[in-house]
């Protein structure tokens, strides 16, 4: 597969980097990553997201003031990181090649190559393992986008999917001239006012099930215009569900703008990417995610709570 992507690459004239909506710190680092490495060869590469506000916590990475959110025209190739289903894209499908990268084994396979690997901590390990068979030098800059992806989707290397080859990657990313400190300021450190007033809100809407068991939480489109906070400042409020000493399973629940809901879910023991799957969703073992129709949304935590044995 990696030879039939080269390949691919090599042929394309025109090439389109495109991560999830809503990307997290694995899905740009990925991209940017690649990016960066395609211009090194001379490719003419652009990178974009369909999101048109993306979290400023990212801004210290190589190449982000270059991400654009309107789809190029006539591309001939695009490259997909970290997104589990093309609808997740925010694109049309068009008269262009497809290459999928990404490291969940709930991924429906969608693009024409799809470098998928479920051992990788992180699509980023992937995409570092691709530039190598690649033959790419690996910069400071490149090195930096795939630590900070690797330190993101790992939660700074407490993830259970965190074994010895995670921290090799990331001695190795750090002799490249990744800087484990500076990216940990940039991404844990800066937190606005608004953010601080959205998580007590947050806070507020707790409610525990199955004699504490499992947590729910929930942010409404009220609470954004009260605290001025912004959607990507929700990103982390699911892990203080996940956090209580008590709970096995923390579910946050999302309103977004069209009055629907997105479900995040994090356990300490339970599958929820089985759980997710089994709604539409999909995700990790312990980190799933799924949307849900405003009119069942009742109907889905029900069932979700039928799936929990605890």
């Amino acid at each position: 597969m990696y030879q039939e992507a080269f390949t691919l690459i090599e042929n394309s004239r025109k090439i389109v980097l495109v991560s999830h909506v809503a990307p997290d710190g694995d899905a740009l680092g990925s991209a940017l990553a690649f990016y960066l490495a395609l211009q090194k060869k001379g490719k003419n590469v652009k990178i974009f997201n369909a999101t048109k506000v993306l979290a400023d916590k990212y801004d210290f990475l190589p190449g982000f003031d270059k991400i654009t959110h309107t789809f190029p025209l006539n591309a001939d190739l695009v490259i997909a990181f970290d997104c589990g289903s093309f609808d997740r894209l925010g694109i049309t499908k068009g008269d262009f090649k497809t290459i999928n990268i990404d490291h969940h084994k709930s991924n429906t396979h969608y693009a024409d190559i799809n470098i998928i690997d479920a051992a990788h901590a992180s699509t980023s390990s992937v995409v570092f393992s691709v530039l190598q068979s690649f033959g790419i030098k690996i910069s400071r800059d490149i090195a930096s986008c795939i630590y900070t992806a690797l330190a993101e989707d790992t939660n700074f290397f407490t993830t259970k999917n965190v074994t010895e080859q995670v921290f090799m990657l990331a001695a190795t990313l750090t002799r490249m001239g990744a800087d484990p400190a500076f990216v940990a300021a940039k991404l844990q450190h800066r937190d606005s006012l608004a953010k601080v007033r959205l998580n007590a809100r947050f806070i507020d809407t707790i409610e525990l099930k199955k004699d504490g068991k499992v947590a729910i939480g929930e942010v409404t489109e009220s609470m954004f215009q009260q605290t001025g906070a912004l959607r990507y400042d929700t990103t982390e409020l699911v892990d203080i569900l996940h956090n209580m000493s008590t709970v096995e399973l923390g579910i946050f629940i999302l309103t977004l703008p069209d009055g629907n809901f997105k479900l995040s879910l994090r356990s300490k023991t339970i599958d929820v990417s089985q759980i997710a799957s089994k709604l539409g969703g999909g995700g990790h073992h312990h980190a799933a995610g799924l949307s849900v129709n405003k009119e069942k949304k009742e109907i889905i935590l029900e069932k979700i709570l039928d799936e929990v044995n605890v």
